[in-house]
């Protein structure tokens, strides 16, 4: 079940950061929801790249779940493979109200 694959994919974060550099919400069809606009993981990806060129480095990433949508694997799976690849740490408060860190698995 997804569930499964969240506990699997995420540890408890040892410590939580006061704020985080940005904050996404789970939009439907494994999409995020950024201050109200739906973002691919691709756009989203894009995004981060942006703002670390522009001065503005994003270290902490959190995802929430969405007004209508639980977070879902596929949420967590794209963070995580953006977050290695920008090296960000993503952090993930999950559908029982737990702020996770989002575990980087490096594809061998």
């Amino acid at each position: 079940s997804d569930l499964n694959d969240i506990k699997n994919s995420t540890h408890d974060a040892d410590n939580v950061p006061a704020s985080y550099d940005l904050s996404v919400k789970a939009d439907k069809d494994g999409q995020f929801d950024f201050d109200g606009a739906t973002l691919t993981a691709e756009d989203l990806r894009g995004h981060i790249r942006y703002l670390n060129e522009t001065g503005h480095p994003v270290h902490a990433i959190l995802l929430v779940p969405g007004e209508k949508e639980k977070i879902k694997n596929t949420h967590v799976a794209a963070l995580a493979s953006i977050s290695r690849d920008l090296k960000i740490t993503a952090y993930v408060t999950d559908n029982d109200g737990k702020t996770k860190v989002i575990t980087i698995v490096d594809d061998k």
